[in-house]
């Protein structure tokens, strides 16, 4: 049975405070809770719609409190105009910074404040196989529901760690190559196995503090008549350059 509490409990994991006060995230539709699952993350509670418990019976924790909902009481439940057919609760994953264990491309957010642009961010490094993104205290928040919905569940494939970059750049022996609009050209540029690629802030770029780190600047060459491209636009173009400068 669907209780109040657990529909003011369900919506108030879309404020950052209550999440980590709970420490609980929500994920919602079938691609999203069974890649989770699938991912190792630890599993809470689950609402759907029968059919869907009856066809992913095996994939459900034993521990994980697990309640058949109808489409009624989906509605007040989800978060989308459209409900889908599951909403899932998870634990938070604890991430911890441990620089000995990081190799190849690392990626580093400054500031990154667009739900969207975050999620895309997240299901290009778990594309390309890139485990770890660190995110700087003010990026998003990786499991604000609309981070997690334009994931697709690669959120539970891929390391993100919070905290303040320039303490993440001094533990780091790799270079930090920053994306920006005046740097060399990156069709040029010789990337290095193991590195750090800086994405900035959609609006102001990367911040003046985080200067002192950087040891290259590139950029993506303007050929067209466009003013920008967003942050994942560019780190795709640049993600994509030193896999395949770096593999061949």
């Amino acid at each position: 049975m669907l209780t109040k509490a657990t529909i003011k409990l369900v919506k108030s994991l879309s404020e950052k405070s209550n999440r980590y006060a709970n420490k609980l995230f929500v994920a919602e539709g079938s691609k999203s809770v069974l890649d989770l699952i699938d991912a190792n993350c630890e599993l809470v509670q689950v609402f759907a719609y029968d059919e869907w418990l009856s066809g992913n019976k095996a994939k459900l924790s034993k521990f994980a409190t697990i309640t058949c909902l109808s489409e009624k009481e989906m509605a007040q439940l989800s978060a989308l105009k459209s409900p889908r057919e599951v909403v899932a609760l998870f634990k938070i994953p604890i991430a911890g910074f441990n620089p000995s264990q990081m190799s190849g491309l690392i990626l580093a957010l400054d500031t990154v404040q667009d739900p969207g642009n975050l999620g895309t961010i997240i299901r290009l490094a778990d594309w390309y196989g890139i485990k770890h993104i660190l995110c700087s205290v003010d990026t998003v928040d990786a499991f604000n529901p609309k981070v997690v919905q334009a994931t697709m569940g690669s959120l539970g494939r891929v390391q993100l760690m919070y905290g303040d970059l320039s303490v993440f750049f001094k533990s780091l022996t790799f270079p930090v190559v920053a994306a920006e609009m005046n740097g060399s050209a990156a069709r040029k540029f010789n990337f290095e196995k193991n590195m750090v690629l800086l994405l900035g802030n959609e609006g102001v770029g990367v911040s003046q503090a985080l200067r002192p780190f950087i040891n290259h600047s590139i950029s993506i060459e303007k050929l067209g008549s466009a003013e920008s491209l967003n942050v994942a636009m560019a780190g795709a173009i640049l993600i994509d350059r030193y896999f395949g400068q770096v593999i061949n």
